[in-house]
C-alpha cells in the first residue's frame, strides 16, 4: 500500500510542476485591454482562493483575461499573497507605488471602467451578466461563483506538494485509513477584538458532535492553529492524531499550503468557519466525502450565510 502510494503521490507531483510551470508563464503583469476582469487579492489564503476562483469562472465565461490586483498587500504587513504557489491563470499587477496608484486611479476614471462590488454573502446569480471590462471586489464565499468551472478551478487551486518527506508520509497516512481532518481556528478570532465580534469560534461542544456522527473506525487528524486548546479542550471518541505536533516533532516546516495539501487526502472533513478548511474541503473531492460545518458562522444573526456551505455538506 506504501509502495503505492508513494508512486501517487510522485505522479501527483509530476502533473503540478508541469502545470507550475505554465504559471510562471501566465502570472505577469497584464497589457492593458478593453476585455479584462480585474478581481481584487486580499486576506489570507482561504480568502485569497475564493476571490481568485471567482474571478477566473468569470474569465472563463466571457473568454477574457483574468489580472489579479495586489494593492492590499502594499499595506498590510501582515498578511501575504500565496497564490503564486499555484498553477493559477492570471496576470498579477505589481504591488504599486503611491504615485502609481494615484496615476492608475485618474486613468481607470477617464476610461470609466466599472466596478463590480459583492453587496452581501448571498451568491448573486447577477454576477455572470457582468461584462468586462470590470473591477471585481468582495469575498464571494460561495462555490455558486465558481461550481460551473469546478474542475477546473480544482486543478488550477490544487496545493502544491510539501518538499519535506515527513509531510508526504501523514499524506500516505490519510489515505490509507478511515481519515477525517479536523480544523481548529482560533487566532485571531480570540486575539483581535474586531474579528472576535464578527465571527463566531467554533467550542469544544462543536467539534465533539462532529466526532460522534463519524465511523467508529475513523482517524481523526486535527490541524490547528492552536494545538494546545485542541488537545486540552476536544474530548475525541475516535482514534486521534495531532498532525501539527507530529510534524513538528519529524522537522516538517509549518505552512498553511502544507496543512491545506494534507487536508485535501482525508476522507472526510470537520471544518471551522474558516475559508481555509473550507477549501481543504471543497478540494479533497472523495467519494467517501462526509463534511461537517457549524451552523453558525458569524455572530451577527442578520447575516445570511445560506450559500457558504454547499448543500452535499451537513451543518451542525
Amino acid at each position: 500500500m506504501a509502495t503505492s502510494a508513494h508512486l501517487h503521490l510522485s505522479d501527483e507531483k509530476q502533473t503540478l510542476d508541469s502545470k507550475a510551470s505554465d504559471r510562471d508563464c501566465a502570472t505577469t503583469e497584464a497589457s492593458a485591454s478593453d476585455k479584462t476582469c480585474t478581481i481584487s487579492i486580499s486576506g489570507g489564503l482561504g480568502n485569497q482562493m475564493l476571490q481568485y476562483a471567482a474571478g477566473r469562472a468569470l474569465s472563463i465565461h466571457h473568454d477574457c483575461s483574468l489580472q489579479l490586483d495586489l494593492k492590499f498587500y502594499s499595506s498590510k504587513r501582515h498578511r501575504s499573497y500565496e497564490l503564486d504557489a499555484f498553477p493559477i491563470q492570471a496576470h498579477r499587477s505589481i504591488k504599486p507605488s503611491f504615485f502609481s496608484q494615484i496615476l492608475s486611479k485618474i486613468q481607470s476614471e477617464s476610461k470609466h471602467v466599472p466596478t463590480y462590488q459583492e453587496q452581501s454573502k448571498r451568491f448573486d446569480p447577477a454576477f455572470f451578466n457582468t461584462e468586462p471590462p470590470v473591477k471585481i471586489r468582495g469575498y464571494f464565499f460561495s462555490e455558486k461563483y465558481f461550481s460551473p468551472y469546478a474542475d477546473q478551478i480544482r486543478t488550477e487551486l490544487t496545493p502544491p506538494i510539501p518538499p519535506d518527506q515527513p509531510a508526504r508520509d501523514m499524506a500516505i497516512r490519510l489515505k490509507e485509513c478511515v481519515s477525517t481532518s479536523l480544523h481548529v481556528r482560533r487566532g485571531d478570532y480570540v486575539t483581535n477584538a474586531n474579528a472576535r465580534q464578527r465571527f463566531w469560534c467554533c467550542t469544544s461542544e462543536y467539534f465533539e458532535a462532529a466526532i460522534e456522527r463519524l465511523p467508529t473506525d475513523s482517524t481523526v487528524f486535527v490541524f490547528s492553529d492552536d494545538i494546545e486548546w485542541a488537545k486540552q479542550n476536544i474530548r475525541s471518541s475516535r482514534t486521534t492524531v495531532y498532525v501539527n505536533d507530529e510534524l513538528k516533532k519529524a522537522g516538517s516546516p509549518e505552512t498553511g499550503l502544507r496543512d491545506l495539501w494534507l487536508m485535501t487526502h482525508a476522507k472526510s472533513h470537520i471544518i471551522a468557519n474558516s475559508s481555509f478548511s473550507w477549501w481543504g474541503a471543497w478540494l479533497a473531492n472523495s467519494e467517501a466525502n462526509l463534511t461537517i460545518a457549524p451552523k453558525k458562522w458569524f455572530n451577527d444573526p442578520e447575516i445570511d450565510d445560506s450559500d457558504i456551505v454547499p448543500s452535499s455538506w451537513h451543518r451542525i
